[in-house]
Formats: structure tokens, sequence, C-alpha cells
């Protein structure tokens, strides 16, 4: 099984440099991490993002973006046959002892997500088969209850490349960056997010040019402050250029939506569409 999974993960990334910096996964600087360090990280493999990222939430159930769950020119809902969630490894290749690979069920998208604004871009993603008894590399995360004062610094952990170039090679290894919560209004300025920062949503990062930037193939991963997931990646990927940083949902905001979809029993079916707001 792992030797397949290995050779799953090759032919991925070796297509990613086949599309270019849209299908590559990418995280510059930062540190290493350590085993035990972000064990509600995953990797989430898709059939056109290539990877995306994400947060254990439970036994069966992980948190991403709904961007890494729908068709990318359709915009309808991805079969789940087609993604994988990977936990428990902190590498990408080598596999190691860690790692378990689970298929996916189910998807379950905000029902208000709008792919235009990013507002609501969340989902949850149900896996086949349950995570093993918690450890120290597969835990599920605690989830922020608390609004954050500005300034606070959060860290952001994932998988990426060494370099900005769109042919880089990926160095596979999880690393993490820390980046300060930003004010709204210094977001939503005409030369950086030009008011795309709703209400529901938290910039962080840097808006000065910076080696330390989650890019491309990191969207759905999780910010964490404190020690806690606060938000997931939704947009604001440059790769350390500058008046770009990381635009993340406000899960605090989400926590009914969130927390009910454990218990859902439908099962939405590939093609369904969102009722945007």
């Amino acid at each position: 099984m792992h030797l397949l999974v290995f050779a799953l993960l090759a032919v991925g990334f070796a297509g990613a440099a086949t599309f270019g910096e849209d299908a590559s996964g990418r995280l510059t600087g930062g540190t290493v991490t350590l085993a035990g360090q972000y064990p509600a990280a995953v990797s989430i493999d898709t059939p056109y993002t290539l990877h995306c990222g994400g947060t254990v939430l439970n036994s069966q159930h992980v948190l991403t973006a709904a961007w890494c769950v729908m068709h990318p020119t359709s915009f309808t809902l991805l079969n789940p046959f087609w993604l994988r969630v990977i936990a428990g490894d902190l590498n990408l290749i080598p596999v190691s002892y860690r790692r378990e690979v689970r298929n996916v069920t189910h998807l379950f998208v905000h029902p208000n997500y709008n792919r235009l604004t990013n507002n609501n871009d969340l989902a949850v993603i149900r896996v086949n088969t349950p995570f093993p008894e918690f450890h120290n590399t597969i835990e599920p995360a605690v989830l922020n209850t608390r609004i954050l004062p500005d300034n606070t610094q959060c860290q952001y952990a994932g998988w990426g490349a060494a370099t900005n170039a769109a042919n880089a090679p990926l160095t596979p290894a999880q690393r993490v960056i820390t980046v300060p919560i930003l004010t709204t209004a210094s977001c939503n300025v005409a030369t950086v997010h030009n008011n795309r920062v709703l209400p529901t949503m938290i910039c962080a990062g840097s808006i000065a040019a910076t080696p330390n930037t989650a890019c491309q193939g990191n969207i759905g991963g999780g910010l964490y402050c404190n020690g806690q997931l606060t938000g997931v990646l939704s947009f604001g990927l440059a790769c350390g250029a500058a008046n770009q940083p990381g635009v993340y949902i406000d899960i605090r905001q989400y926590r009914q939506w969130i927390d009910t979809q454990s218990n859902r029993t439908d099962n939405p079916a590939p093609g369904w569409t969102p009722n945007p707001l």
C-alpha cells in the first residue's frame, strides 16, 4: 500500500511541474516542523489543484477550503472519489510508518460559498475510515473561540518549495511560518486586497515582500494562533511578493456550521452548487 501511495505522489509532483505555479504546492521560508508539532495538519490530493491543506476536526472529518473541492471551471462539487487525505506524515516523500491515507466519502461545502468573493470558503471532508486512536502525529485541532488582537503572532504549517520560481523543485518536508494578524483596513487598501477582506475573514502575514509566505498549493490549510486553529487559508498567495498577505476564513464565526457537519446523514451529489451570498 505504501509503495502505491509513493508512486501516486511521485506522479502528482511530476505533473505539478508541467502545470506551472498554480498547480504547485508552495510554502517559502519558515522552518522545518517536528513530529507532533502540528498533528492536525493534513495534505489533500485533488484532481485539479494536486494539493490543498486541511485540518483534522475529529476521527473522521477534515476542515478545508470550499475551493479545494469544487471543479475549477464548472464550479460544481467534485466527486469525492477523486480526493485523498494524507495525515500523520511530515514528509510527502518519502512515506513514513506514521502515514495514514484515507479515501473520501462525503464533501460538505458551506451552502453560501461565493467563489467570486471567497465568502464562506469552507468545506468539511468525511473520510472512509476513521483515523487511528489519536496520538502525537494525528490529533484534532482545538478551535479558537476568541477575537484576537491585531499583531497576534500566528503560525501556518504546510508543504512547499524553497524558491518562488514556477519550476522550483518541491521540498516536501512540512514547514511552518510565523504570520502576524494585520488590521483589516491595512489589507483592504487599493494596493493590497482592495476591499476583498470581508468581516468574516482574517488577514495575516506581511504587506511588504517577505520570504516567509504561504503560496499556491496551501489553500485550505490552517492558521494557528496560541496553538488553536483560527483560520482556513482562502487567498492572498503571491509567494513572497509585496501586497499579498494571506487571507483566512475566521472559523470562530463558523463554529455552529462546522460542528454540525459531522452529524449529517445526507451525501451531496457531485455537481451540486452552492447558493452564494
